[in-house]
């Protein structure tokens, strides 16, 4: 079970979504400053202060949870705000997982940094790409995308990523190991999703 399949996250998400619309800005707004966030994490990150860089991608990824939540409660759901959610995200968690090298990684069977790669290709470049050339191919329709299987979708990649970052300058190995695992669960990932459409 994802995270998106927890039986209180909808209703969490509607309420979350209500109290965030209160505020004035557009939900879009919300996703453009989810990129920002994540562009002071890679800023402290490039300065090796760890702490107030995990805080900014903390705050970017909440921010990200909330965009959506905020189209629906302010009924701004389009298509456009959809391709530019999707775009901020690859481009969060890019900066997310480049700012891991600038810390000192361990290797634990393969090198950190390859594990790094290997989730920024399989986890958030090719597990997508899967389902949107689908799309594009006419593979699938809505409703088969809608019931794609995923063991590491992005919301549980990033808790990946947000435990490793925060173990990597204390306990660099078991952050090794972390992002291992990682970059094996984004393969399968991306393993299912070409099997499902290929199908």
């Amino acid at each position: 079970m994802t995270l998106k399949q927890i039986p209180w996250a909808k209703p969490l998400q509607g309420q979350i979504g209500r109290l965030f619309s209160r505020l004035p800005f557009s939900a879009n707004q919300f996703t453009v400053s989810s990129v920002f966030f994540a562009f002071l994490g890679f800023y402290f990150s490039s300065m090796q202060l760890a702490l107030p860089s995990l805080l900014f991608f903390i705050i970017s990824g909440a921010i990200d949870a909330v965009d959506g939540a905020v189209a629906r409660a302010k009924r701004q759901v389009s298509n456009r705000g959809a391709y530019i959610d999707g775009m901020a995200d690859r481009l969060v968690e890019f900066l997310f997982i480049m700012s891991f090298f600038f810390y000192p990684l361990s290797t634990f069977v393969i090198p950190a940094q390859l594990s790094l790669i290997l989730m920024l290709f399989f986890g958030s470049a090719m597990t997508g790409f899967a389902t949107a050339y689908a799309e594009h191919r006419h593979v699938a329709d809505s409703g088969k995308i809608a019931a794609q299987p995923g063991i590491m979708p992005r919301a549980e990649r990033l808790l990946l990523l947000f435990a490793a970052f925060a173990l990597a300058p204390i306990y660099p190995i078991l952050a090794s190991l972390l992002l291992l695992a990682g970059a094996v669960l984004c393969f399968l990932t991306f393993c299912q999703r070409f099997w499902y459409f290929a199908e």
